[in-house]
């Protein structure tokens, strides 16, 4: 699954969403998995999304290792969020959404293993930061980015 996730968060099915359009119907699925390298450091993949001004999408954070709120992770995309029309969010295998119709949230924090989603339209060209960072004292970090073109 994670293949597939690194190739449609990759771009190659970015052609599907024109730039420019305010995208209908289902949105297209991304996925960004957060765990932990070898040495301890929070690791991210895939580090880079490219999408269409305008598109529909459903970004996906997955945290598939158990964790706690002391070693969970916290996932700020704040410019992306600032730049995007907020539809839905949901959290979890379960059917839990918050119909969002444009306002905004901060952050998603996992301490535990699971996912939580959001769909967006971005509607500015830009490139936005993505920053996760563990709960450690100091906290590591890991930093990737959105392209809205």
């Amino acid at each position: 699954m994670l293949a597939l996730a690194c190739v449609t968060a990759s771009g190659a099915f970015a052609d599907a969403q024109e730039s420019g359009r305010v995208g209908a119907g289902a949105p297209e699925d991304i996925f960004m998995e957060i765990t932990r390298a070898e040495d301890g450091a929070v690791t991210i993949a895939p580090e880079e999304f490219t999408l269409a001004h305008g598109g529909y999408y459903r970004f996906n954070v997955v945290c598939p290792e158990a964790l706690t709120s002391e070693t969970g992770y916290h996932f700020e995309a704040t410019e992306l969020l600032e730049n995007a029309h907020i539809r839905v969010l949901s959290v979890g295998e379960v059917d839990i959404e918050f119909y969002m119709q444009g306002l905004t949230f901060r952050a998603i924090e996992c301490d535990d293993a699971g996912s939580a989603r959001f769909s967006f339209h971005p509607m500015r060209k830009g490139v936005y930061p993505i920053h996760v960072r563990d709960q450690a004292v100091p906290p590591t970090e890991a930093f990737g980015r959105v392209v809205v073109e």
